[in-house]
């Protein structure tokens, strides 16, 4: 049954609900239902008034496959994304239209290999390891850089979005540590584990600035 539900693509659910939330002809006031994964906030996305480079997306493109998982139930579709400026995730419907959906149903998303699950607080972060009562995720910020004037030419760049992120170790519902990455910080996960850490990375060759070298780290010493 979950499996029939799955193949209900929410593709043709917002399809039919934003058609339904643009259609002239329901008078004013008039009471109809909308799908409790949709957000109301419909018309975040407006073309703004001066380009901005960059992106405020996590994930390069709305391509890959993707899962919404809300109270057991499964929602299949392409089109998925997170928004790191407003810790949004959204829904690209078509090329003039990204939707907001409910953050407050949602339980967890898989995007493209990507799994984003709520830790701590309402927003959805990814998770790059989980065993036991530990958990490793990363979160994603956005902000606007303000493009560069050059007055003797009078020219100014557009303003661009800056796309960051940290990493965050919890354990038993509790953050034990923020990092960055490279040697310095992840050693400091380990207090007075750091000789056999250190030891562990230069034998087997692995780099700190690699996000998947730092994930065997992690796993192997919790």
């Amino acid at each position: 049954m979950k499996k029939i539900f799955a193949f209900i693509l929410l593709t043709h659910c917002l399809s039919a609900i934003y058609g339904q939330k643009n259609n002239s002809n329901l008078r004013s006031g008039q009471m109809y239902n909308y799908h409790p994964i949709l957000s109301s906030n419909t018309n975040a996305f407006q073309t703004p008034d001066k380009k901005i480079d960059g992106t405020r997306f996590v994930l390069n493109d709305f391509a890959n496959n993707g899962k919404v998982f809300v109270s057991g139930k499964v929602y299949i579709t392409k089109g998925l994304n997170i928004d790191a400026f407003n810790n949004d995730v959204v829904f690209k419907l078509n090329n003039d239209s990204i939707l907001i959906l409910e953050k407050s149903v949602i339980d967890s998303l898989s995007i493209g290999g990507h799994k984003f699950k709520k830790q701590i607080d309402n927003n959805l972060h990814e998770v790059l390891w989980q065993k036991g009562n530990a958990t490793l995720f990363k979160t994603f910020f956005c902000q606007i850089q303000k493009g560069h004037t050059n007055v003797m030419k009078g020219t100014t760049e557009n303003d661009k979005y800056k796309l960051s992120h940290h990493y965050y170790l919890k354990k038993d519902e509790a953050i034990v540590k923020s990092f960055d990455l490279g040697t310095k910080s992840i050693l400091s996960l380990f207090g007075d584990k750091q000789k056999q850490v250190k030891k562990y990375i230069k034998y087997n060759n692995l780099n700190m600035k690699d996000e998947k070298d730092v994930i065997k780290v992690i796993s192997y010493f919790f």
